[in-house]
């Protein structure tokens, strides 16, 4: 008591506030686990302080820097692509659909595009249906017959337009067809495309592609091979099914004793010059079971009187659950269920970008395209229509291309009406048809030589084999039994961003969770204590 006395009568009081806050940050300092601190809680001289002071902002910058650098790489790509760690069996996904297309497009004894071509540069009179035939092929040729008809039928089809394409179309060019040493004639069924009438073989029914609001033309589409579905694409096979009795169908092994091997036949009293500009053989499609096939993407031409070879090259990728924390996109894809489509019951880049160019047709052309999706009532286009379906596909895909927008609009033969269309599809909403999350992609690598199919008859003395029909023969196999996969990952998880923050701070600093913890513990903990202890939150060493 006698002390407490003494001071009172010296007039000792407490230190003022900015003294108590440096006492308090010089105490912190020789505490503080972070490096360089404890120098400036010392006592010593200006030029060391300012010294050490410039030194720890300049590492305190360069880490920061680092940081920003290891965040915006962050910010903009959070996912990358990898090559996975195993490698992908061709059993577990499924042999690609094969579409095949002829170029030739007609039976000539039922129509005759040259002919008829020929009769409209004669000036001699051609009767209405040959006319109205003339208009539908004008939807398929490459080269069109000028029509002078302006009547509604040259503007809009009708659905007689699919009687006259099934009625003209020969549908016996797979003149023999062996998968995996098996036969598979029966397993082609037609399907209608931008080509008109293809054949395709281990494509999904229409029934599991199409939404149940679509209309067909009676049995095209409809596959022979249907049943339960045995695979998708984010989870693959079923584990409980048969490794050959499957839908679609997937190969056992490699090689080409278990390739698809078709042998086409085309006929030479149907060869057209004229619709096809003479290119006479065969277009191929290669395309994953769940995907709707346009030549327009892509195709190989299989020639007559050629044996093709193909080898076919998977390309798959999967995406980790860790990418789903994402946005659409961030990661530039779309997981099953994001993304619903008016048209396709499964998602598909390929399908969604049909879908928008089928959505956009019917917009600014009032109908749409025969091979498209439609809904029942929906008009189809006709010959007339033929310029604005080109132009929607060609300002379809400069919206996308932002360079070649300049290009287009510089086209001074192009009506001021397409120019509108033009600035209205740019404004149109955008399809934001990303990839698929998970997906499988076919490539192949083909070889060819002349094959010389008669001598074999004529050896073999087969008097039934017909001298007016000319083959062309496809072989596909896969190339090894397995290939290599990529996997869609993030840069980032929370643990890596965690300790790459972390070490970079403790490179620069030696700064760390306790470091945390310290700050907290001197702003909270040990102030409160110190009032408990000593009366005052500044503790004992203040006096000093």
């Amino acid at each position: 008591m006698s002390v407490v006395k003494a001071q009172k009568n010296v007039g000792i009081q407490d230190p003022k506030t900015c003294k108590s806050l440096r006492f308090y940050f010089r105490e912190y300092c020789n505490c503080s686990s972070i490096h360089g601190f404890k120098y400036f809680g010392e006592k010593r001289t200006y030029f060391e302080r300012i010294w050490w002071f410039v030194v720890f902002s300049i590492v305190v910058g360069g880490c920061s820097y680092t940081i920003f650098q290891v965040y915006a790489k962050w910010k903009s790509s959070p996912v990358i692509v990898s090559f996975d760690t195993e490698e992908t069996k061709i059993h577990d996904i499924p042999f690609p659909a094969v579409t095949i297309c002829p170029e030739i497009k007609t039976q000539k004894l039922v129509y005759n595009h040259t002919d008829i071509y020929l009769k409209i540069k004669r000036m001699e009179n051609v009767t209405k249906t040959e006319e109205i035939q003339a208009s539908y092929m004008n939807m398929i040729c490459d080269n069109i017959i000028g029509l002078k008809s302006n009547d509604n039928s040259s503007r809009l089809l009708s659905e007689d337009f699919y009687d006259f394409l099934d009625n003209v179309t020969r549908k016996t060019i797979i003149k023999s067809c062996f998968w995996m040493g098996r036969k598979c004639n029966d397993l082609f069924f037609p399907i209608i495309t931008d080509e008109g009438v293809c054949f395709t073989f281990n494509m999904f029914d229409r029934r599991d592609i199409f939404s149940d609001n679509v209309i067909h033309y009676q049995n095209y589409g409809i596959s022979p091979d249907r049943r339960n579905l045995t695979w998708t694409m984010d989870k693959g096979y079923d584990s409980d099914v048969d490794l050959i009795d499957t839908y679609p169908k997937r190969a056992q092994y490699p090689g080409v004793k278990n390739a698809l091997d078709v042998t086409l036949a085309a006929y030479r009293e149907d060869m057209d010059p004229f619709c096809k500009d003479s290119i006479q053989g065969f277009k191929v499609m290669l395309h994953t079971p769940m995907r709707f096939p346009r030549a327009a993407n892509s195709y190989l031409r299989v020639p007559l009187d050629q044996a093709v070879l193909g080898t076919i090259e998977p390309q798959k990728i999967s995406t980790s659950e860790g990418v789903r924390m994402y946005t659409p996109k961030k990661r530039n894809c779309f997981f099953p269920l994001e993304k619903n489509l008016k048209y396709f019951k499964i998602y598909t880049q390929l399908n969604c970008n049909f879908e928008c160019l089928t959505n956009l047709t019917l917009s600014f052309c009032q109908c749409v395209n025969f091979y498209m999706p439609r809904e029942n009532g929906t008009a189809i286009c006709g010959p007339k229509k033929r310029e604005c379906m080109l132009a929607v596909e060609r300002f379809l895909q400069a919206r996308d291309i932002l360079h070649s927008i300049q290009e287009v609009m510089k086209n001074k033969t192009r009506s001021q009406i397409y120019t509108s269309k033009f600035h209205s599809i740019l404004e149109a909403p955008n399809c934001s048809c990303l990839p698929i999350c998970n997906d499988l992609t076919y490539s192949m690598d083909i070889s060819q030589s002349r094959w010389d199919y008669q001598s074999k008859y004529v050896a073999l003395n087969q008097k039934n084999f017909n001298k007016k029909m000319r083959m062309s023969r496809l072989s596909i196999y896969f190339r090894t039994s397995q290939f290599v996969t990529s996997i869609r990952h993030e840069l980032y998880g929370i643990p890596d961003f965690v300790a790459n923050f972390g070490g970079l701070l403790g490179l620069f600093t030696g700064f760390s969770a306790l470091s945390i913890m310290e700050i907290v513990y001197f702003l909270t903990i040990r102030m409160f204590c110190n009032i408990r202890l000593y009366g005052r939150w500044y503790g004992p060493e203040a006096l000093r």
